[in-house]
């Protein structure tokens, strides 16, 4: 295959290992740069819809992930007082969901990144908007760098300079995972100030997510919730528990610089409401692989769609966490007096509209 150019890739996650596979499969010299020794992934569960799946079947490693997924299962909603709202499937809600740690998502896409494509323990101090990547060691020029360094990231501050691109929501995110089977029932339990969701995964095991508004920071928030909620935090490790604040990346005007562009967190970080981060992530980089000699295709194609999602996973945590208990007592009332069947079909409508039937440009490929 005759190359196209050479790629620099700052960031060695999802959207960086999906970057390097659907580059070099498209015809670019790739070369990518992580910081730590070795592929590791801090994190719990990642859910991956449909348009996630999409996307991992165009870098030829959808069967491996589909592998891990599990039966579908009935899946209630329910609010704080354990009142069920929406009795239905995880299927209803969210189409072809699989539900992985993300430390084995990272695990099948580094096996199928060329291996001598990968500088682990080479940290990017500086990007040029030239292409120039300089480490530690030195500065490499590039036809085109992907940064897909995260929430903080490097090239993003150094090239697009911009005042509040981070929003901080005074949100607390917990998340870990449990290696016991997930109970009954699973779903996800609709709060006043705050949300949990309880997901069954691959090997036995159960993947608890949980969030709460500003001023509460503390699991002890959600001991005298519905079963299976209290029993799960008292059987976690705490130390295991992945604390962290919700933050969002405002998303840029334009998403390339010269010959740089953004792709995943690092260009649109975004509330986990729908589920979409690792999804936008990797719709990224096989759009990019698609329009790598014109990232102005690339930004047409991108950044209408990274917004809309954005929008709807902020204004999305009204319903799930409204901070009110009179909003609250609203939204409990309006689900519990709609059919199950209509309930379902407005939550899939809302994600539909949000995510679309989002294609690859691009087909199957199969990982050099």
């Amino acid at each position: 295959m005759e190359v196209v150019g050479r790629a620099g890739i700052v960031g060695g996650g999802i959207a960086g290992l999906g970057a390097a596979i659907a580059l070099r499969a498209a015809g670019w010299d790739v070369t990518l740069y992580e910081r730590s020794p070795e592929f590791t992934e801090v994190g719990a569960g990642i859910t991956l819809a449909a348009n996630a799946l999409a996307a991992l079947d165009a870098l030829g490693v959808g069967d491996a992930v589909r592998a891990m997924g599990v039966a579908d299962r009935r899946a209630l909603a329910r609010n704080q007082d354990g009142r069920v709202l929406i009795d239905a499937h995880i299927s209803d809600f969210v189409g072809g969901l699989v539900t992985v740690h993300r430390a084995d998502l990272i695990a099948i896409l580094a096996a199928a990144a060329p291996g001598e494509c990968v500088r682990t323990g080479a940290r990017v101090v500086r990007v040029d908007a030239d292409g120039t990547v300089e480490t530690e060691t030195g500065a490499v020029q590039y036809d085109l760098v992907v940064a897909a360094d995260g929430v903080n990231s490097v090239v993003r501050r150094v090239l697009w300079p911009g005042a509040s691109l981070v929003r901080r929501t005074g949100i607390t995110a917990w998340r870990w995972v449990l290696d016991v089977p997930a109970p009954d029932p699973v779903g996800v339990v609709l709060g006043r100030h705050g949300e949990c969701g309880v997901v069954p995964m691959a090997g036995g095991r159960t993947y608890v997510f949980a969030s709460a508004r500003k001023g509460i920071t503390s699991l002890d928030h959600f001991t005298n919730w519905p079963d299976p909620v209290p029993e799960l935090i008292a059987a976690t490790d705490r130390s295991r528990v992945v604390v962290d604040e919700l933050v969002e990346i405002r998303v840029p005007r334009r998403l390339w610089c010269g010959h740089v562009v953004l792709v995943g967190d690092a260009g649109h970080a975004m509330r986990p409401t729908l589920g979409q981060g690792a999804g936008m992530a990797l719709e990224d980089v096989v759009t990019l692989a698609a329009h790598a000699t014109d990232l102005r295709i690339y930004q047409d194609a991108r950044r209408r769609r990274v917004s809309a999602v954005s929008v709807v996973s902020r204004y999305g945590m009204r319903v799930t966490s409204p901070g009110s208990t009179t909003l609250a007592a609203v939204r409990d009332a309006a689900l519990v007096a709609t059919p199950n069947t209509l309930s379902v079909r407005m939550f899939r409508s809302v994600s539909t509209r949000a995510l679309g039937n989002w294609q690859p440009p691009v087909g199957r490929v199969d990982p050099q």
